[in-house]
């Protein structure tokens, strides 16, 4: 499994370094390779093994000890002297043990009465799901910083392309401009202006290069890959469709909200689980002891000075006073779980807000693309119309290069609004908590 993981991998990382890739590509990538993702995962791993661990506590607990010993000084008791023959002593010293004992055995133990683990281990399957939840929420962060990331570089390179065009249309105007100034027919300061213009377009051309590829290795960043990989994007900008909002409460579904209802339950548990410490608890146990008492130590594997002994029972056991550490306890939990419970009901209120936001940013978003997209095109328009009447001698260069800064503030006000939408409708994704389903499958 490993293998075809560490394959699959691989050859998604190797194709990112030979071609294009598009945003679904990207973030299929992304959440591939992502150490950040990789790291999170192992959470849910992290999880199961403590779950596991609880699980053992209510299975039986063996352990095996032996010891053997050599008395350098047996000790002595002391005896009224009547019980050790000497009746005219009060009392006489009397050793009792042997220079060398060994014993070796087995404990069995079984837990039968905890409540406090019981409750604990009932609530694995919510231990499982935070673990999950959490999962989620990274996947969401990285899908969004991959989106994200992607459409800016989108919009780089749409202002790249379409500044590139500007810049040669502007040498053309300025190749026919030098004629001009040459023959006498156009000022100097207006063919300066115009060489000004050129710069200027040039240098913002540079900017815009030096942004795309900044971006681009933040971009690489997320996807997991190499820095020095040959990356590039599919720059083709696309609105995306309308969004349809399932209900008012659809928020409801976000992972983060879920995440803070299943952290007030966890508090729950953990407050019936400390105050379940204070009830009887009974457990029963098995021993069996093999041991030996002798004096000289080259007897030690006779048989005759072996001997054994096993124990079966109960044991119940009720705690009565602890220094109210356990009431102490329960008063933190119960002020933590409050806490959660406020948490839960702020981030309710703060997902409502960032939806209803979203949506009403998104729609203004929409407007001004509508706005912006008819003046791109009658900005092109009147760019086209000046360039063919300069080119035939009828208007100024002035009017010319008037027309061009409009034609340019009109197109990356239009490329800003084209990305403020898909930018807006990843928001209202996040907003909405629909990153991993809804979004994932208009891409």
């Amino acid at each position: 499994m490993l293998m075809m993981i560490g394959a699959w991998i691989i050859s998604q990382t190797t194709n990112a370094q030979t071609g294009s890739v598009n945003i679904k590509q990207a973030i299929d990538i992304a959440l591939g390779n992502n150490y950040g993702l990789w790291a999170d995962s192992l959470n849910m791993t992290v999880t199961r093994y403590q779950n596991k661990q609880l699980s053992g506590s209510y299975l039986p607990q063996a352990s095996f000890n032996s010891k053997i010993n050599y008395n350098m000084a047996i000790p002595s008791q002391m005896l009224p002297g009547a019980v050790a023959g000497q009746p005219s002593k009060d009392y006489i010293p009397v050793q009792f043990g042997t220079k060398y004992d060994a014993t070796a055995g087995i404990q069995v133990t079984q837990n039968i009465y905890r409540k406090d683990l019981l409750l604990q281990i009932r609530a694995e399957d919510l231990n499982s799901s935070i673990a999950q939840t959490k999962y989620k929420l990274t996947k969401e962060d990285l899908i969004y910083k991959v989106a994200a990331a992607f459409y800016n570089l989108e919009s780089s390179a749409e202002n790249i392309r379409t500044t590139t065009d500007d810049y040669k249309n502007l040498k053309n105007v300025l190749e026919i401009a030098k004629q001009q100034f040459e023959n006498g027919t156009l000022k100097r300061i207006e063919y300066e202006s115009l060489q000004i213009s050129v710069a200027n377009k040039q240098s913002l051309l540079s900017q815009y290069r030096t942004q795309y590829d900044e971006q681009l290795y933040y971009f690489k960043y997320l996807l997991g890959i190499p820095a020095d990989a040959a990356v590039s994007i599919n720059d083709s900008i696309s609105l995306m469709p309308e969004l349809k909002i399932a209900g008012e409460n659809s928020y409801l579904q976000r992972e983060d909200i879920h995440l803070a209802k299943q952290l007030v339950q966890s508090k729950e548990v953990e407050m019936k689980s400390i105050r379940a410490e204070g009830l009887p608890q009974v457990s029963g146990y098995f021993r069996y002891n093999y041991q030996s008492q002798l004096s000289n130590a080259s007897k030690f594997f006779d048989s005759y000075y072996w001997s054994n002994s096993s124990t079966v029972g109960l044991s119940l056991s009720v705690p009565i006073f602890d220094g109210n550490i356990r009431r102490n306890r329960v008063h933190v939990a119960q002020t933590q779980l409050q806490q959660l419970k406020w948490q839960h009901d702020y981030q309710q209120q703060q997902a409502q807000t960032e939806l209803l936001s979203a949506v009403q940013k998104l729609n203004n978003n929409r407007e001004q693309f509508n706005i912006n997209s008819q003046n791109l095109v009658l900005a092109e328009k009147v760019f086209n119309s000046r360039r063919s009447l300069y080119t035939e001698g009828v208007t100024t260069l002035v009017e010319l290069l008037d027309a061009e800064t409009e034609l340019t503030q009109a197109r990356s006000l239009y490329i800003q609004s084209l990305i403020n939408v898909q930018t807006g409708t990843l928001d209202v994704h996040k907003a909405n908590g629909t990153l991993l389903t809804e979004f994932l499958n208009t891409l």
